[in-house]
């Protein structure tokens, strides 16, 4: 039986299992460690096909580069399989490069973002030499049929769509133009392989599992690699198929707090409505909270009535800029003013909010910059995040850019919070950076913030605690750097 190893590797806490959200979770405001399901997705189907897997999260446990080499001494795998992001790629290959000068005979996977119909630049940056395969796309969809290729047929690696793979020292790139409709032919994720106690919810810190419900995104947003990896068409799980799941979850895993993790999911009214009907008509009904993302011009009162109900706390915007004219430019489809009133309108039905905005696109001023810190603070949401507009290979600000020759691969091993120089204006990458900085720090320590906030939870010392903990980081982020 050929042994699998699936692993985040040693380092700092990224989002690993998100093309998009690839950032640095110990630098953000809000955000917590999800769980790792693209290794759990991986895991399922392996051993479904008769391979013996094992999964490790090396980063959210806080373990060292020796406890990987103790795993890999008593595992002795024939394939390791590593989740890399944008930021982490260079420290990851060379993770990858020191095992195999131990381990030569070690088949390497690396899967990430950036190697999705990945540009020949990155052959010449980036020493791939030890690297086998690099998957791009949906590696849920893939994973499987290449072991099986690589073990049993060698003839069919060309066949298989979405990777890099090597022949005679060349890499070759497959092309990615097919996406799996059926998205409740796979398995659920091995949480029984993973340490699902890494994952919490923020507030009370109790574990909360990540669900994906569907896949693919009709919008046009210049900086999201969504609609690039998961394509413009979307494709969604039955309602049964994810209430099924979350009883996993909940009846074998005693998990009851849960994040649907979707390109939006509120795109589709009947959908969303009918997945909010089924949960509170199940046995999970007053038992479970969740949360999700969404569009400001996908939602109405009665969808957010309706996610209310079924046991949703929080919907999470990408309200993006505080001018028309950069919400223009980046093909947001939303104003100002409707980012407004549909904060608004959440919290008249009862539920929190989280606004993610981004500063830092080539075009914008000192004053656009400001007016989107003005309009955080009339928005006011329960919690924000501001993320340096970063142009990931694949999206169209990426594309614009190196059109015009602005970006001399400086985006390689950048994340959310770094910031290139590309701007046309007086704007400079320290500036932006020094600004982000300054308007989470005067968001969340206005008294007019913070005293509600303690209104609130004060009864509750559990969740007292934990908004302590992240303000302790959000102090050292913000006035440390």
């Amino acid at each position: 039986m050929k042994k699998i190893m699936l692993i985040y590797p040693p380092g700092d806490i990224y989002q690993r299992g998100e093309d998009r959200c690839q950032l640095n979770i110990n630098k953000s405001a809000v955000n917590s460690a999800r769980a790792c399901n693209d290794l759990g997705y991986a895991s399922s189907i392996l051993k479904n096909r008769g391979y013996s897997t094992f999964l490790k999260d090396y980063q959210s446990e806080k373990l060292n580069i020796n406890n990987l080499y103790t795993d890999i001494k008593n595992f002795l795998p024939d394939v390791i399989f590593l989740s890399t992001t944008n930021a982490t790629m260079f420290d990851d290959i060379k993770i990858i490069n020191n095992i195999k000068k131990i381990y030569p005979d070690i088949v390497f996977i690396l899967k990430g973002a950036v190697f999705y119909n990945c540009p020949q630049d990155i052959f010449n940056i980036a020493d791939l030499n030890n690297i086998d395969y690099m998957i791009g796309g949906e590696e849920e969809f893939i994973i499987g049929d290449l072991l099986d290729a690589h073990f049993n047929n060698k003839k069919e690696i060309p066949n298989i769509q979405g990777i890099v793979y090597k022949d005679n020292n060349k890499f070759i790139i497959t092309p990615n133009t097919n996406f799996e409709d059926n998205l409740d032919s796979l398995p659920f994720p091995d949480r029984y392989a993973m340490n699902n106690k890494l994952y919490t919810i923020p507030d009370t810190g109790e574990p909360l599992a990540t669900i994906s419900t569907s896949r693919g995104c009709p919008s046009s947003c210049i900086y999201c690699l969504s609609p690039v990896i998961s394509g413009k068409k979307v494709r969604f799980r039955s309602a049964q198929n994810i209430i099924e799941e979350m009883e996993e979850c909940y009846f074998k895993h005693n998990i009851r707090n849960f994040f649907f993790k979707a390109d939006t999911f509120t795109i589709n009214k009947q959908w969303t409505v009918e997945l909010c009907k089924k949960i509170s008509e199940s046995h999970l009904n007053g038992k479970i909270r969740w949360v999700a993302n969404s569009r400001v011009d996908t939602v109405d009162e009665e969808m957010l009535n309706c996610m209310k109900k079924a046991g949703c706390f929080l919907v999470a915007f990408g309200l993006e800029s505080g001018t028309d004219k950069t919400l223009k430019n980046i093909k947001k489809n939303t104003t100002v003013e409707k980012n407004y009133n549909t904060i608004r309108m959440a919290k008249k039905a009862g539920l929190q909010t989280v606004g993610f905005y981004i500063i830092g696109f080539p075009w914008e001023t000192k004053e656009d910059i400001e007016k989107t810190k003005k309009a955080i603070f009339k928005n006011n949401t329960d919690f924000i995040e501001v993320h340096i507009a970063t142009p990931f290979v694949g999206t169209e600000l990426y594309n614009m850019l190196n059109k015009e020759n602005k970006i001399h691969n400086e985006i390689y091993g950048k994340n959310h919070f770094n910031c290139i120089n590309t701007f046309d204006t007086d704007l400079t990458p320290s500036y932006v950076e020094k600004y982000r900085r300054k308007i989470v720090f005067q968001y969340y320590i206005r008294p007019n913030y913070i005293i509600p906030k303690l209104i609130q939870i004060i009864k509750t010392p559990k969740i007292l605690l934990n908004y302590i903990k992240y303000g302790i980081r959000l102090i050292k982020n913000t006035l440390l750097g």
